[in-house]
């Protein structure tokens, strides 16, 4: 008898020592820790957890973040609203008025064809631009808090008439060797001055060194050290502009045909003076909401981020610093989780710690509206398809069925999402790796990868 329970107790043991082995796989989180990994895996069909590692435990997620503004924006403004930029010409003085409505999408393609409107419209012979580029208050440009600094792309001014992300592209190319190296720019208009000592190597080497600087009434681009001329490809930097409301304007003018000279002013304007009729008037509409809040997702625009959460706080508490509170407000609210964020991107890598947890309650908070989540889940990166998920690495089997939003920083990698495992189930997750050894992305990308991948065919 003591034999056939001995015998029945091992049996229990190892039944349960292999059931909870199918439920909860061991993962091989290597060359990374697992204390500095958060993992949650939530069934939306039993509305539980079937995955926790470090679900409470703050985390730094990054761009992950811009979950919680999607969710925020959708809920106070609409899918589909769309930011208004007013325009109106009053012949007699050629004094073209703009009034900016916080776009934060507009690009020079989208300009050319408000130019080509204004014209066909009958707008010419500009003598004036007077803009009234006061809706986040006395400062036309304004920065985001993260910590970081400096002159990149990712860090543009935040401005309600903006162009580019703010942004100019500078791609630089080595024709010969000892000669000046080639440069253009994304911009086409006089804004901009270029500062150029760099030269060419024989070699394939890139020893440039890219700036931009405030000069006056441009941004001038300076370019020192060299570039192999063995280098096939343009090498292309982004550096943020100094002035987003002449960038803007000057380039109008450009695309216009109109003097980029002309003399530009500062005025506050009703939205009534845009509709007299004894001037021209024409309203640009930007695409709706849902459209540019997939481009942030899809390409993870910290730019569009940060531009949500200033126009939430300007317009509905009158204050561009109140768009963080009301991203808190609505985290209290709504997931009765009370959190310290700086901003509505994730940038900074000592900023906006949260958990697993935090990001699977906001999951489950838009996927609890069928309707609304649709707008919210559409916008996300396809794995191994499309946006910053684009190259990641997948299995013919499963492309297709996880969509998520990626944040990386400095040994940080995340992912949080939405998952059609392969039995069929559909999976609410967070994922993010802190700590990483290294400074390149390219292997923290790749165990963020191989996780999702197993997780996808254990569950």
């Amino acid at each position: 008898m003591n034999k056939m329970k001995n015998l029945f107790f091992v049996f229990l043991a190892l039944f349960y020592s292999i059931a909870y082995a199918e439920e909860n796989p061991v993962f091989d989180f290597s060359p990374v820790s697992e204390e500095n990994i958060s993992l949650v895996l939530y069934d939306t069909e039993t509305h539980k957890n079937v995955l926790s590692i470090n679900a409470d435990k703050p985390f730094l997620y990054a761009s992950n973040l811009k979950l919680l503004t999607s969710a925020v924006a959708l809920k106070h403004l609409g899918g589909g609203f769309k930011f208004l930029t007013l325009f109106s010409f009053d012949k007699e003085s050629g004094t073209l008025y703009i009034k900016a409505g916080g776009d934060p999408e507009m690009v020079i393609e989208k300009l050319w064809v408000v130019a080509s409107d204004l014209k066909r419209l009958g707008i010419k012979g500009i003598k004036k631009v007077a803009v009234d580029d006061f809706l986040y208050g006395k400062k036309s440009a304004l920065t985001a808090e993260s910590g970081d600094k400096g002159d990149n792309g990712y860090l543009a001014f935040i401005s309600p008439l903006s162009l580019n992300y703010n942004a100019v592209a500078i791609f630089v190319k080595a024709r010969e060797a000892t000669q000046p190296v080639e440069i253009t720019l994304s911009a086409p208009s006089s804004y901009f001055s270029i500062k150029n000592t760099a030269t060419g190597t024989s070699d394939g080497n890139n020893q440039l060194v890219v700036g931009a600087q405030k000069a006056g009434n441009q941004t001038e681009i300076v370019v020192k050290g060299s570039l192999g001329a063995a280098r096939t490809k343009h090498e292309a930097v982004f550096k943020r502009v100094a002035d987003p409301t002449r960038y803007y304007i000057v380039t109008l003018l450009n695309l216009m045909g109109e003097n980029e000279e002309t003399p530009i002013e500062r005025a506050q304007l009703e939205d009534s003076f845009f509709t007299a009729k004894e001037r021209i008037n024409f309203t640009y509409k930007s695409n709706p909401l849902r459209d540019i809040i997939r481009t942030m997702n899809l390409y993870s625009s910290n730019f569009i981020a940060d531009s949500l959460q200033f126009y939430l706080g300007a317009t509905l508490r009158g204050d561009t610093k109140q768009g963080v509170e009301i991203l808190k407000e609505f985290s209290q609210k709504e997931l009765n989780e009370t959190i310290d964020i700086v901003n509505g991107s994730g940038l900074g890598n000592d900023k906006n710690y949260l958990t697993g947890n935090f990001y699977i309650k906001l999951l489950q908070n838009v996927f609890s509206d069928y309707y609304g989540s649709i707008d919210f889940f559409s916008s996300l990166p396809v794995m191994g398809e499309d946006g910053t998920l684009k190259r990641a690495n997948t299995s013919s089997e499963n492309s297709g069925f996880i969509r998520g939003k990626t944040g990386s920083l400095t040994g940080v990698a995340a992912l949080s999402g939405v998952m059609k495992a392969k039995s069929g189930k559909l999976y609410l997750f967070a994922f993010a790796i802190n700590g990483f050894p290294s400074k390149s992305f390219k292997p923290m990308w790749a165990l963020r990868d191989r996780v999702m991948n197993e997780i996808w065919e254990k569950y």
